[in-house]
């Protein structure tokens, strides 16, 4: 799990994931948590005036490369009676392209 940083809105980049759901002054949700930023989210945050944000720290890269690993052999896994056969080998490789995408 990936710890939590307060950051001020200038510093946060596109991309960043939401730790906590940002809420306007009468406890209106604006942007739920989990949620990954934009361009957008960051400009309509800033004409808010929200000052600063949680968002969780990326996982170190040693962390990801063992998810993204660990999400490899788990398809490999569900696709092991696809022997040679070219549509199974393609659809094994979108799947695993977007698996690993995923991991986060």
């Amino acid at each position: 799990m990936s710890d939590i940083q307060r950051l001020p809105l200038d510093a946060i980049q596109p991309g960043a994931v939401l730790a906590e759901a940002v809420a306007d002054a009468r406890g209106t949700v604006l942007l739920p948590a989990g949620l990954r930023l934009t361009e957008a989210h960051l400009a309509s945050l800033h004409r808010r005036n929200i000052a600063a944000l949680n968002v969780t720290a990326p996982p170190d890269p040693a962390e990801l490369a063992r998810r993204r690993e660990k999400v490899r052999e788990r398809v490999l896994y569900l696709f092991r009676h696809a022997d040679n056969d070219p549509a199974a080998q393609a659809l094994l490789q979108a799947v695993l392209a977007f698996r690993q995408e995923q991991v986060r």
